[in-house]
């Protein structure tokens, strides 16, 4: 084992990343080294990624501050109390413990953030950390990261692991807009015009396909195709080798929705293309983009939405524009790790994405917890356990029938239920469907009996 790893090793046997004090002075020094280098790093996010200024500055913000929120979630006072509870004749239901050791592999997109945010987490958490870093961001950073962490603790690994095959459902899952006929078209457009044409199209939380009700399909193409003129006819400066790839592979899709002959290009430009498809057989409604290339496709109603968003893999994400009772109709039916309705936060647009099934927060991407294992401790025996010991020990007859009595008595009701059953999204249509077809036949119907009692009274006089 090469030496760097022995440290690592070692140090994870001895538990001298549990100590809170520790954690907090290795994120201090962290945080240190990459404000005092911020404009080099930001240089350097460019040249790697061919992202703009904006989107550098954005990536290198929103990974300091993953930092922050790292730090300040340590508490000594509380980590301390959580030690000693056994000690002063406490439980500690919640305790956890870092893992061990963490081995960090980032994205190639946006990797300064894809490097910081798991690194930040695992550090918080308690962990010894092994970072697999490639190409120039990188290089710049295992320099950084090697003057201002503890090289027991940290180390860049050389090679990768070869079992890393269970996060490759995040990487490949899918992300669908739902764009309802109640929907505020223009604020619709306007979030997922960036969402998909920011960063170069790369983030795997960009919508890979818009679903649009029909009725509101030819209203919501003029909105997107006026938000994104300026995203397709940016210029960037020089076009250098990566933005010259992103261009070609921009245009390998265009010629890809040509041959399709399912869909029709909506409109076009040297950094992208909108794209309305117009039968479901085609392969763009079940790939995923990572290009500059809006997707649209209609529907019939919200119910076929959730059929089309349902016909494959669960999604990583689903943005649904609508009214507030349609988007909680969608957001329940629609097999989806996290939902947003009329929003796309910007912060989930950088970075990896979230491991599935866990729970995704809007502004971070990894919590130290999911770094942590659970490690509960008890001294105090609960008063069920000490009645069930006497039962036991001694078979007494009168704590057994307490036992007995609590378990087969009737279930507590926790508030009085409503006499009629409340009416959901899907009721209520039906309610007001059906209101829409007999009001105005009861009103017609009234109407005749009026007017035949008119002329009845007339000819008897």
């Amino acid at each position: 084992m090469p030496k760097p790893l022995q440290r690592i090793r070692e140090a994870a046997i001895d538990g001298r990343t549990q100590n809170i004090y520790y954690r907090q002075t290795q994120l201090e020094l962290l945080n240190d080294t990459l404000v005092q280098n911020s404009e080099t790093i930001q240089q350097a996010i460019i040249h790697d990624s061919c992202n703009n200024e904006v989107e550098a500055r954005i990536e290198y913000s929103l990974a300091l501050l993953s930092l922050r929120e790292q730090y300040t979630g340590l508490s000594a006072a509380k980590s301390l109390e959580e030690e000693y509870a056994i000690a002063q004749g406490k439980d500690a239901p919640d305790r956890r413990e870092g893992v061990g050791i963490v081995y960090i592999v980032p994205t190639a997109y946006t990797m300064f953030y894809s490097v910081i945010a798991p690194l930040g987490a695992a550090i918080a958490a308690g962990n010894c950390v092994l970072e697999n870093t490639l190409r120039e961001v990188p290089n710049l950073l295992s320099r950084l990261l090697k003057d201002a962490l503890d090289g027991d603790t940290f180390a860049i690994a050389s090679s990768r692991v070869e079992d890393a095959h269970f996060l490759a459902r995040c990487l490949q899952a899918r992300v669908i807009a739902v764009v309802d006929r109640t929907a505020n078209l223009e604020e619709a457009a306007k979030a997922l015009v960036t969402a998909r044409f920011s960063f170069g199209g790369k983030s795997p939380y960009a919508p890979d396909c818009v679903l649009v009700n029909e009725f509101s399909k030819k209203d919501f193409l003029k909105a997107v195709t006026s938000q994104s003129i300026a995203f397709l006819t940016e210029q960037n400066g020089s076009l250098d080798k990566g933005r010259v790839n992103r261009r070609l592979e921009g245009k390998a899709l265009v010629d890809e929705v040509r041959e399709d002959g399912a869909a029709r290009i909506v409109a076009s430009g040297t950094n992208g293309a909108i794209v309305d498809v117009e039968r479901r057989e085609s392969q763009l409604l079940r790939r995923k983009v990572s290009e500059c290339c809006l997707v649209v496709h209609g529907v019939r109603s919200l119910d076929d939405a959730i059929d089309l968003a349902n016909s494959d893999e669960d999604l990583l994400a689903s943005y649904l524009f609508a009214t507030p009772a349609a988007g909680k109709y969608l957001s329940q039916f629609i097999r989806s790790n996290v939902s947003f309705v009329n929003h796309i936060p910007v912060e989930l647009l950088v970075g990896p994405a979230a491991p599935i099934n866990y729970p995704v927060s809007a502004t971070t991407r990894y919590s130290s917890m999911l770094f942590t294992k659970s490690r509960p401790q008890y001294i105090v025996p609960s008063q069920r356990s000490s009645v069930l010991g006497e039962v036991l020990r001694t078979g007494s007859r009168a704590a057994l029938s307490q036992v007995y009595g609590e378990a087969t008595a009737s279930l507590p009701i926790a508030e009085k239920r409503s006499e009629g059953a409340s009416i959901g999204f899907f009721e209520q249509g039906i309610v007001t469907g059906l209101s829409m077809t007999f009001v105005p036949l009861l009103a017609g119907i009234g109407t005749l009996g009026y007017f035949g009692l008119r002329i009845a009274m007339e000819r008897r006089r």
